[in-house]
């Protein structure tokens, strides 16, 4: 009996471990073909070290599900070709699905929908006057998401997930908000109870990172493998992408740099000296009563700011470029020790050109001989969390493969 045991035991682990890489591979296939697509399977095989035949029985399935199309001849590239068979590209169907793309921060709080090419759908802005209880935050969020499906979806076995991009230190992997301190949250189940109210697997992450994925992967910093992401908002928000892997650091609280003091700055904070809340202390002349101003009051006033910046008011202006001055000269001593490809600035600030140019200054006059890449995201939360939950919940995550063949069908 013993013997029968293990040797039942041993083709079961065998049958789970064939499994695991079959979906394992499936993944690597999706994901050439979302991130480097058009692709043809010769290309896919030779970038996964898969067969063609793998390859192939792969694609077949992914095809059959409505996920992947051939691509006419018409939309082939002109990429010159040897003399022979031409090889049939294979792109990701924009109409094969939906991701639904969360955002919630002091400036704005959206819902977003979506097909996989990230082609935005639909859009509602919630304008909640009150973000600190995060029950309400929740159950408005989920109402306006489930109108919206119920508006656009014809087949939820087509809508694969969401991404809820939201301020704040955040477990990914048990989708937990940790803290949140803008918004005045505690710890909360952010990913469960929205897994909850809308019966689809919501993947959640903070601003930064969100950025920092969605560009590398899709945007300004497509490819990058060593980036270094600066959110710039009320308060100077980090997120550091080293060989392709995000580093989060202990409760996952890396990246929340904004108390750190700023060099030749005294006891001033980033915060205070290269962030909103430093402009605005300067607008209003005193810290103490930016303190006291509600969040999203505070982040009206930045808008202001920046607007009044771009309409060519000199105070605006140069404040402005001595906040972003700050920033470069700041991060610029983080250079030296991480070594980064590239810089990015995203954010509210990085809409402000006096801001974005004193940044990449201050930071030229202290590393210009390291030749680090600096970016500009002009990308909203928004569509980096659609864009997130296409590669979460098409490459990064199993799909289920036998609903959207069922859903094909029908």
């Amino acid at each position: 009996m013993q013997l029968f045991y293990n040797a039942f035991t041993m083709i079961s682990n065998e049958q789970r471990n064939r499994v695991d890489l079959g979906r394992a591979n499936r993944r690597a296939v999706l994901a050439q073909i979302v991130l480097r697509g058009p692709r043809s399977r010769t290309e896919i095989a030779a970038a996964t070290d898969l067969t063609t035949a793998s390859v192939s029985r792969i694609t077949r399935e992914l095809i059959e599900s409505g996920l992947v199309v051939e691509l006419p001849n018409a939309e082939q590239d002109n990429t010159p070709r040897s003399p022979g068979r031409r090889f049939i590209r294979l792109d990701i169907n924009s109409r094969g699905g939906y991701v639904l793309g969360i955002g919630v921060n002091v400036f704005r709080q959206s819902v977003t929908l979506a097909d996989l090419k990230n082609r935005r759908i639909a859009r509602q802005d919630l304008n909640l006057s009150d973000l600190s209880d995060p029950d309400v935050v929740i159950r408005e969020v989920a109402d306006a998401a489930k109108r919206m499906i119920d508006t656009y979806v014809d087949d939820r076995r087509r809508l694969l997930g969401a991404s809820f991009a939201i301020t704040g230190a955040v477990d990914p992997k048990e989708r937990i908000v940790k803290s949140s301190p803008y918004l005045g949250w505690g710890e909360v189940a952010l990913g469960q109870r929205m897994t909850s109210e809308l019966g689809i697997p919501v993947h959640i992450e903070n601003h930064p990172n969100s950025l920092a994925l969605a560009e590398s992967w899709f945007g300004v910093a497509k490819g990058q493998k060593h980036l270094l992401t600066l959110n710039c908002s009320l308060g100077i928000g980090a997120s550091l992408l080293l060989d392709g892997q995000l580093i989060r650091g202990k409760n996952f609280s890396a990246g929340l740099i904004g108390g750190i003091t700023a060099p030749e700055k005294g006891a001033l904070s980033l915060d205070m000296c290269a962030g909103g809340q430093g402009i605005l202390s300067r607008v209003n002349g005193d810290w103490r009563e930016v303190r006291k101003i509600p969040a999203e009051n505070a982040a009206r006033q930045l808008l202001d700011t920046i607007e009044r910046s771009r309409g060519g008011d000199a105070t605006a202006h140069q404040i402005l470029t001595e906040t972003g001055y700050s920033l470069g000269r700041t991060i610029s001593q983080f250079i030296g020790l991480i070594r980064p490809d590239a810089v990015m600035i995203a954010g509210p600030l990085a809409r402000a050109p006096a801001y974005v140019a004193a940044c990449r200054a201050g930071l030229n006059d202290y590393v210009a001989d390291m030749e680090v890449e600096f970016l500009v995201s002009e990308m909203s939360v928004q569509s980096a969390a659609r864009w997130l939950a296409i590669g979460e919940h098409l490459f990064e995550q199993d799909i289920n493969l036998k609903n959207l063949k069922l859903a094909n069908a029908a």
